[in-house]
């Protein structure tokens, strides 16, 4: 504010010199002109340069200032923006403006270009929730159909489709489960348990679970680093990252020889999971990508091995709780490698 008052002060005094200056020759041109004997005492010089440079302080004031508080007031009121102040180290207000409109343009430019992002991927997300629950509606719509129109008292055929129908309303489950599994995350409404476990003995807990699902896909797993660690996570959310790791590195392994290697690195304060599988990979344009909900590198593939669409999601969200990041490389044609790290427990010897 003081600094646009002094700008308006010396541009008023300035301009308040130069008309002066324009009246006294004038006045003397005039005068001088028709011999007549005219004085002008430096008092009335200095009066008439004070009432003018009021006059106008008062009209710049007036036309300026009000107008600059308005301005500072709309930047202000912009949503996408911070409050900025429209003055700078300029002593000129109107380059101290530009410098804040371009500021401001700048800042609103980016929150548009999110929102756009934001948008897109709204448009994306429910297509993608639409698709994931349309196919288990249809299969039911169908299997209750067949049943309706005679298949009901066929018994060769009844429980069959009784049976499709229940596996189609549990996987309609589970995608409502992870969806708000994912949901409460990013509300951060789903605490941590945390405990001190041993990550050993939970990963061949996880991958005896897992053999036999992966010994129909001829898939074998090897587990390295026998010694045991006490970490300090939460025991069932790490189970789901192992669970939906192993079960990704199953579904896209190759078709004969697929194996799958799990290795525990014992570092200085935590220890790091690495679990790398020498299937189709990923290319590296869908890399960025695959941690978002219900993105499917390979849709038909995916689909056709079941699963909800948000395993690596909810991988990325619990990694993520416990104040760590998951990491992962690729190349297509040699394999996959999924990596995170867990901190000891002080139990650790």
């Amino acid at each position: 504010m003081k600094k646009l008052i002094l700008w308006i002060f010396t541009l008023a005094t300035l301009l308040a010199g130069f008309i002066t200056t324009i009246i006294i020759i004038t006045v003397w041109v005039l005068f001088g002109r028709q011999q007549i004997d005219f004085e002008l005492q430096t008092q009335d010089v200095i009066f008439i340069l004070l009432s003018i440079a009021s006059i106008l302080f008062i009209c710049l004031y007036v036309v300026f200032y009000r107008q600059f508080i308005d301005v500072k007031k709309l930047l202000s009121e912009n949503p996408f923006s911070e409050v900025y102040s429209i003055y700078t180290n300029s002593f000129n207000p109107f380059v101290s403006i530009k410098k804040a409109i371009k500021k401001n343009n700048d800042k609103s430019n980016a929150e548009l270009e999110k929102l756009n992002t934001l948008e897109q991927y709204r448009r994306e997300y429910i297509g993608n929730v639409s698709h994931e629950l349309k196919t288990p509606i249809f299969n039911i719509q169908g299997y209750v159909e067949a049943l309706l129109d005679g298949g009901l008292e066929d018994k060769n055929v009844n429980r069959n489709f009784l049976e499709k129908a229940d596996k189609n309303v549990d996987r309609m489950i589970n995608i409502v489960e992870d969806l708000q599994t994912i949901s409460r995350f990013e509300a951060r409404e789903l605490g941590l348990q945390k405990e001190p476990f041993g990550i050993y003995q939970l990963i061949e807990d996880v991958v005896e679970t897992e053999k036999e699902t992966a010994a129909k896909s001829h898939i074998s797993f090897e587990l390295f680093g026998g010694k045991e660690i006490m970490v300090y996570a939460d025991k069932f959310r790490i189970r789901q990252v192992l669970t939906n790791l192993l079960v990704n590195s199953i579904k896209y392994s190759k078709p004969i020889g697929g194996e799958t290697s799990i290795r525990i690195y014992d570092l200085e304060n935590s220890i790091k999971v690495e679990i790398s599988d020498n299937g189709i990979g990923i290319d590296q344009r869908h890399l960025a990508r695959i941690f978002e909900r219900f993105y499917r590198v390979d849709s038909s593939r995916s689909r056709e091995k079941g699963g909800s669409g948000l395993g690596l999601a909810i991988v990325k969200h619990i990694i993520e709780a416990h104040g760590e990041t998951i990491e992962v490389l690729s190349t297509p044609g040699v394999g996959t490698v999924f990596s995170f790290s867990l901190s000891k427990s002080e139990l650790t010897n």
